[in-house]
């Protein structure tokens, strides 16, 4: 099935990869396809308003394009909204999750801020209007990086093996049942084509199969360098840059620069065939963009790249 017919998107990979661009582009792809799209961030600090130009996002939805909303959850407030869940008033909630000492029992439980905040994405999954319709078409999770997102989501299966009933047991049970449906749910992984996040990345993979028995939506490989060259300059090239050919000494440090992109698209080429070799999942292929920062029209232009690679059938 297409990965736009998921409702709840994740991306992670090893941090500095672009996962968070990545997350951006694949929701903006999402809501200009007319799913009514969230996109979370968890807990950090917000880089997807200066994506899209609109507010600081914070622990309020906000609308940043059309079909395209945003939150950036926080622990306190997933508790807020989850404490109001089970109590309905603002008073009683006061009274019970702002006391003290509850806070401070609240605090000591191993992994229960994790579990508020993937409980927020599942939440959202699920939610559902007046009428029975889901809120969300699509939700699309900027997971923490490699470590951190592998414990985010191993967190409900860890509550399941810790305790056997109540109230936590059933929520963490419910989460798991939705994270690891792969008519629902898919992880994505976000590489570099270099060394250490290829390896990461497998190393994910392997976690995500084996510990979390999720889904593997597609793998992304971001910042790869086009081919400037065809095979003759490439010749003349290398033959400069190692001195078998004379050059004005003027145009030597354009050689140089010309040689060391080579070397870096052949790298990358290198470990391009490395990722095809190694996943099964659907590959994805998004362009170095050289610009100073991430703005809204890159967003744009990964958003269209990832629909035509990903579904491209069903790409507006």
């Amino acid at each position: 099935m297409s990965l736009y017919d998921r409702n709840l998107i994740l991306f992670s990979g090893k941090g500095g990869v672009g996962k968070t661009t990545i997350a951006s582009s694949y929701a903006l792809s999402c809501a200009r396809r007319g799913q009514r799209t969230l996109l979370m961030e968890l807990n950090v600090r917000d880089k997807v308003a200066s994506y899209f130009g609109s507010q600081e996002i914070g622990s309020e939805i906000v609308t940043v394009e059309d079909n395209l909303h945003a939150v950036n959850v926080t622990p306190d407030a997933a508790m807020e909204e989850y404490g109001m869940m089970i109590l309905r008033m603002k008073l009683v909630y006061r009274a019970v999750f702002e006391n003290r000492v509850v806070r401070t029992f609240l605090q000591a439980i191993p992994g229960l801020n994790d579990l508020l905040m993937i409980g927020k994405a599942w939440h959202h999954a699920t939610e559902t209007d007046a009428d029975g319709g889901p809120v969300w078409d699509t939700v699309v999770v900027d997971a923490p990086a490699t470590g951190h997102g592998i414990f985010l989501l191993q967190i409900p299966s860890v509550i399941m093996s810790s305790i056997s009933s109540g109230h936590m047991y059933r929520e963490a049970e419910k989460i798991f049942s939705f994270l690891t449906d792969p008519q629902k749910t898919a992880l994505n992984l976000v590489t570099l084509a270099e060394d250490m996040p290829v390896n990461e990345t497998k190393m994910l993979r392997d976690q995500a199969r084996q510990k979390l028995e999720m889904p593997i939506g597609c793998v992304v490989a971001n910042g790869l360098y086009p081919q400037t060259f065809d095979q003759r300059e490439r010749d003349w090239i290398d033959a400069a840059h190692e001195g078998n050919l004379s050059v004005d000494a003027g145009v030597s440090g354009m050689i140089n620069a010309a040689a060391f992109r080579q070397q870096r698209i052949d790298m990358q080429q290198h470990y391009m065939d490395e990722i095809e070799r190694s996943f099964d999942a659907p590959i994805a292929r998004v362009p170095y963009y050289f610009e100073d920062r991430i703005t809204f029209p890159v967003i744009e232009s990964i958003a269209e790249r990832l629909a035509d690679q990903l579904d491209p059938e069903g790409a507006p």
